[in-house]
């Protein structure tokens, strides 16, 4: 089923979640060949784009193919919010999200992402002065509430968020508290689909395609976002497709050809940063696919200690000859920690 924002039509309405630190251009390069129709790229603070910080231009680097593209932004200032959307309209964002459900506390400290679920009207304010500087449609992913004492307040900035002009809204079914433990609301999430018109899309524990199925059943929601479930798992849009369609579900992939795209990923890398530098970044990457393999400690020991390009190739090659031991899907790596991005300020 087709997402309609604005313009833009995003089917099947299977959409990647900013993540930072994973979710580069090598990396939604990969989860589009398997169906992401949507995928953002790592979340950036207003003022870093508005400056032209060069970390930050790095973290929006894009390519052919690479369409449509989201860029979500943090911050709390209504304005510099404003002239950062109008910036990244100019770059060829499709669409642009704001960040009110980031729980990192350094993040949190600076009065964005989800320190502005405690301020409604704020985020009324901030949609309001985004909405009305750019054209394509702009978006408000939220959490299920900053902490206690503050259940229904998500509601209210949802209503606030599309009166002030917000195309959509994604909800995170967890609170700030919660961090990335526990299961999703989907009860939370289709609270937020009973009291607004605009798209809502879900987000959480999405890590088969089952999973995205039942939380458009039981959430009413007319799309879902994937964040972790996706890490060293593309091959979950594909699943999720097939869910979403009523087909069978796909063969989970092989050890040899998790290796093999563990090896395209990173020449994405080196393509974007250099051998060397994406020597050093893939480090973490091999974390997320080697999962469910036997030896697996041994693999992310030797992941973490890889330095050249040749050290990667003699890696994808002990993983690709190692034994399964369980089925990929649904294997969800270790929450990565987001911090703020990189070239904030």
């Amino acid at each position: 089923m087709p997402l309609s924002l604005l313009s833009l039509r995003v089917d099947p309405a299977v959409i990647m979640a900013p993540m930072c630190g994973c979710t580069d251009l090598p990396f939604r390069s990969l989860v589009r060949r398997f169906g992401c129709a949507l995928a953002f790229a790592e979340m950036v603070k207003d003022r870093a784009v508005i400056e032209g910080n060069r970390k930050t231009d790095e973290l929006l680097a894009t390519g052919k193919g690479d369409v449509p593209l989201g860029v979500q932004l943090a911050g709390r200032d209504p304005e510099l919010l404003a002239e950062a959307s109008r910036r990244l309209e100019q770059r060829g964002a499709a669409v642009i999200d704001l960040n009110v459900g980031c729980p990192v506390p350094k993040v949190v400290r600076d009065g964005c992402g989800s320190a502005l679920m405690k301020d409604p009207a704020l985020v009324g304010r901030i949609v309001e002065r985004m909405a009305g500087a750019v054209r394509v449609p702009v978006t408000v992913k939220m959490r299920t509430g900053f902490g206690a004492g503050d259940e229904d307040r998500f509601l209210e900035i949802a209503r606030l968020a599309e009166a002030a002009g917000a195309r959509a809204l994604t909800v995170h079914g967890r609170s700030r508290e919660q961090g990335f433990a526990g299961e999703a609301n989907l009860d939370a999430i289709r609270r937020v689909k009973s009291r607004v018109r605009i798209p809502v899309v879900g987000n959480g524990n999405i890590r088969r395609g089952t999973d995205a199925l039942r939380m458009m059943r039981e959430s009413g929601c007319d799309g879902v976002m994937v964040a972790r479930g996706a890490l060293g798992n593309p091959w979950l849009f594909r699943e999720i497709r097939a869910a979403l369609a009523g087909e069978p579900e796909p063969p989970s992939p092989t050890v040899p050809e998790r290796a093999a795209l563990l090896l395209e990923h990173f020449a994405g890398m080196a393509a974007l940063y250099g051998p060397e530098r994406a020597a050093h970044r893939v480090r973490r990457v091999t974390q997320w696919y080697v999962k469910g393999v036997a030896g697996s400690a041994e693999l992310r020991n030797a992941g973490s200690r890889l330095s050249s390009e040749a050290d990667v190739r003699d890696f994808a090659a002990r993983f690709a000859a190692a034994r399964p031991q369980a089925d990929v899907r649904g294997a969800i790596p270790s929450s990565p920690d987001p911090g703020p991005p990189e070239g904030s300020p």
